[in-house]
């Protein structure tokens, strides 16, 4: 369990919950407290963190020589504060996952990268596949940076977004919070100067304040980083894919780009962004029959390496 908790969510929410029953078989619950209403209101990307969760459970049960079968839906099981998703069997036979070594090693990096190596260009190159368009041209990468501040504003320039975001940061180390979930300050890749900067200006009535004068949206800005990047991933799987198998298809890209040795960071606002996305797909020939569901900036992890987000406890995600 403590592996398949390693696996993606949105804003670190984990919203999977889980239990097993004495015939092999598993359920995936969903937690009704672990929600984005705000910035997901339709639940896609919680039901794409549940389908990684899912992927990670398939990946940690190779490691026993077990097999996780196809997902059906659940509508029958219950748990206090949760909704049942999807149900499997776990059956004997399964080979070790080529991906279950990286689990431990797959990091998110929002700082800047480290600078690329010779060899990084065959390296990424390496990783385009049906559903991940590389971007590598220096050029390329610098033209995406003020979209992706862009798409950002649009959606940090709602006080209820920000609000929401601002609800699942975690600046201070008193924060009970602070190892438990949400995004803490060193995943976040802040400086002691910057962590105490941003619990006094990202706070909601401050925030409000400084957009009202016009200065909030270089507080958020990420182009930096973006440049510092030794690539761009843009990941374009079927339109017509549920969100719940994206979500698993995600978390292996992910797990890829780590084997290659490198790190990345979701760039989700150029992605939700309609007029964001619109452009990237045109400008990088994303098919018609493909959707641009998220985008990754990677490179290699700076040499103070890069912090492991926190978790819940595995006792709270049995149910």
């Amino acid at each position: 369990m403590r592996e398949v908790a390693r696996a993606p969510s949105v804003h670190n929410v984990q919203p999977a919950r889980w239990r097993f029953g004495a015939d092999g078989g598993v359920s995936l619950f969903r937690a009704l407290d672990r929600a984005l209403p705000v910035a997901d209101p339709g639940r896609h990307d919680v039901a794409m963190s549940l389908g990684a969760a899912f992927e990670g459970m398939a990946i940690a049960l190779s490691r026993m020589g077990l097999r996780l079968g196809a997902p059906v839906a659940e509508h029958d099981a219950s748990a206090d504060g949760c909704a049942p998703e999807v149900r499997a069997r776990i059956t004997y036979g399964g080979e070790l996952d080529p991906l279950a070594p990286y689990v431990g090693q797959r990091r998110s990096h929002r700082g800047r990268f480290a600078p690329a190596r010779p060899e990084d260009r065959a390296t990424l190159t390496a990783l385009a596949a049906e559903d991940a368009h590389v971007v590598i041209t220096t050029d390329e990468i610098r033209a995406i940076a003020p979209l992706h501040d862009a798409a950002t504003w649009t959606f940090e320039s709602r006080a209820a977004y920000h609000a929401e975001l601002w609800s699942w940061l975690r600046l201070s180390r008193s924060d009970p919070r602070y190892g438990r979930d949400g995004l803490n300050a060193e995943c976040l890749a802040l400086s002691p100067l910057e962590r105490n900067a941003a619990r006094l200006l990202l706070r909601p009535a401050s925030f409000a304040l400084l957009s009202r004068l016009g200065v909030a949206r270089k507080l958020i800005t990420e182009s930096p980083q973006v440049r510092s990047a030794s690539a761009v991933v843009l990941f374009t799987p079927r339109a017509t894919d549920a969100p719940f198998e994206v979500g698993r298809r995600f978390y292996r890209l992910w797990l890829t780009i780590t084997a290659a040795g490198m790190c990345a960071v979701p760039m989700s606002a150029s992605a939700d962004d309609p007029g964001v996305r619109g452009i990237l797909a045109a400008c990088h020939g994303v098919p018609a029959d493909r959707r641009l569901t998220n985008v990754l900036r990677v490179g290699r992890a700076p040499a103070r390496g890069v912090a492991e987000s926190p978790r819940l406890p595995v006792g709270e995600l049995l149910v």
